[in-house]
Parts: structure tokens; C-alpha cells; sequence
């Protein structure tokens, strides 16, 4: 994971940075409903430069392929709703124009035609008083945990596996080790809409035991809906056997991103046709990387 400290070049004005805001990474999510084409015990899935998600009843299960990975090597991390309700009601919401086709094969009778797909899709009363919503866009996942009048937000139970033991860093983010990158659960936004207003709740992770993830909420309104809105963020390992440090990260109108860093490692990856494609200083280098705009294809990178 590059880590990207204050500095680097200049800021674009705030006109290009809108701009460039607007259309990097901020495709929606969009949710098929499973007709036939994952194992059945599969009520959504979405699929995503880098990342498969599968919805059941219980979990969501994240299947994440680094950027460079050759040999189709992936990590499966599955998030579960622990002492949850086993079978509620799972619905998608917010249906997109397009559908998704599996043509496979010469046997058309086995084909998958017409699956509808969503924005959003929604488990009712997962706990009793909380639903929970999946959705997002294809930089990050998000799930809401929506706790009506009546429901307690500290039933909510989450448990990790795949993973190195959950830890929870120094901004209050939940961070969980896998062999491609860090996966990222950042620090939930706990708010209440009153009277077209959001007013922010205080609250955090708090890690229990047998590596369970519960929340702990401050005072709140019991008498309108509470909404706990954690997001998922995957970050793919870019770097060599050794040190990198990212310095600086601009982003150009066609949505590439450029990095700047430097490393200790002797096995950075340069692309063909690089400027430089070995280490030339005695312990370390300057590297710069350019990524398309899904961050998930390296277009350019020397030492």
C-alpha cells in the first residue's frame, strides 16, 4: 500500500479538480441479482476491475485480485453479520437501465439472459430494528446500517475472516492484513437526519472477542432512524521486496493518476520501454508510476 504524504506537486485549480473529481472512480456499483450464474447460495453479486463481490444471506464475501497478478491469484475475505437474523428479506433497490447476458458455451438453452441489476441492494431487519443496504462506486463498498426507532446499534456483530487479525489503527479505521493489500473498513460515519439536517453521532470499532467488530454509539435520538455508514476500501500492493514511500499524486483530465515515491527495492516493476529500468543510486531511487483511472493497470513505470 503507497502511503501519500502532505506535499508533492501543485494543486490544479479547484475548476480542473472538480472536474477531475467527478468522473475518477466514481462509476456506480452495480448489483446483479443471481439467476443462475454463482453458486446459489448467492443472492447479489457485483463484479469490478480488481474485485468480485458476492452477497448471501449471512455475508458479503469479497473475492480481490491484485493489479498485476498473472497467475489469477486472489484473496477471499468474507465479512459476516454475526447472531443475525439467518433469512431476511433481501431485495435490490434502485434498478439500472442496463442487464447483464452469460452467453457460455454452444448450448443456448444454458444461457443467462436478462439478469436485472441494481444500485442498491437491501437486507430487512438483519438484527431486529436494523436493516442494512449495500452500495457504492468502483473505488469503495459501502453498507449502511439503518437502526429504526426501537432497534439497538450494539447487537450489530461483524466478523472478518481471510485476513490477518483485525487491528484498528489511529483515525479509528479497521484494518485487515491480506497477502494483495490492506482492506480497509474506514472510521463509520454514525449521523441522524432531523429536520433536513445531518447531524453526526459520535461513535467507533470496538474490537470484542473471538475477533468480532461490534459499534460504540454516543447519545442519539432513540425516537428517528440512526444510519452507521462504514466504507470499504481495497488498496493494491504497488511496490518491490523492499521500502517505498509515495511523495506526491496528481491526477490528469482522462482520470490517470501519477505517483511519485521513492524505493529501497532493487525489484520495483518497470514497465517495457522504461526510462530507467534499474536502481542507480546506492541504496535508493525515485520511482513514478502511472495508473489508468481505475487503478487497476500500471501504463507507465521507471525507476
Amino acid at each position: 500500500v503507497v502511503s501519500l504524504e502532505s506535499g508533492g506537486p501543485a494543486k490544479p485549480s479547484n475548476v480542473t479538480k472538480a472536474r477531475q473529481d467527478a468522473g475518477y472512480g466514481k462509476l456506480p456499483l452495480h448489483f446483479e441479482a443471481n439467476r443462475g450464474q454463482t453458486d446459489a447460495r448467492v443472492r447479489f453479486l457485483s463484479r469490478g476491475p480488481g474485485y468480485t463481490v458476492y452477497l448471501t444471506s449471512t455475508e458479503a464475501v469479497l473475492d480481490l485480485r491484485a493489479a498485476d497478478a498473472q497467475d489469477g491469484r486472489s484473496t477471499t475475505l468474507r465479512m459476516e453479520l454475526r447472531g443475525a437474523n439467518p433469512a431476511p428479506a433481501v431485495a435490490g433497490a434502485d434498478e439500472l437501465p442496463g442487464k447483464a447476458h452469460y452467453l457460455l458455451g454452444d448450448n443456448q438453452d444454458k444461457w443467462t439472459r436478462d439478469v436485472p441489476t441494481y444500485a442498491k441492494v437491501r437486507y430487512q431487519d438483519v438484527y431486529p430494528g436494523i436493516d442494512l443496504v449495500f452500495y457504492g462506486n468502483q473505488r469503495q463498498l459501502e453498507h449502511d446500517f439503518i437502526v429504526w426507532p426501537g432497534g439497538d446499534p450494539s447487537v450489530i456483530r461483524l466478523a472478518m475472516a481471510g485476513g490477518e487479525k483485525p487491528r484498528l489503527d489511529k483515525a479509528g479505521n479497521l484494518v485487515v492484513g491480506t497477502p494483495g493489500g490492506d482492506v480497509v473498513l474506514q472510521a463509520p460515519r454514525i449521523y441522524q437526519e432531523i429536520k433536513g439536517d445531518r447531524r453526526a453521532i459520535t461513535g467507533r470499532y470496538v474490537l470484542q472477542a473471538g475477533n468480532e467488530i461490534g459499534f460504540e454509539v454516543g447519545a442519539f435520538d432513540r425516537n428517528r432512524p440512526l444510519v452507521i455508514d462504514p466504507v470499504l476500501v481495497y488498496s493494491t500492493f504497488l511496490g518491490g521486496s523492499s521500502l517505498e514511500e509515495g511523495v506526491g499524486i496528481a491526477v490528469d483530465a482522462g482520470g490517470n493518476a501519477y505517483i511519485l515515491g521513492r524505493t529501497f527495492s532493487a525489484n520495483f516493476p518497470v514497465t517495457p520501454g522504461a526510462f530507467q529500468s534499474a536502481l542507480s543510486g546506492p541504496s535508493e531511487d525515485l520511482v513514478i508510476v502511472k495508473l489508468n483511472p481505475t487503478g487497476t493497470a500500471r501504463l507507465y513505470s521507471t525507476y
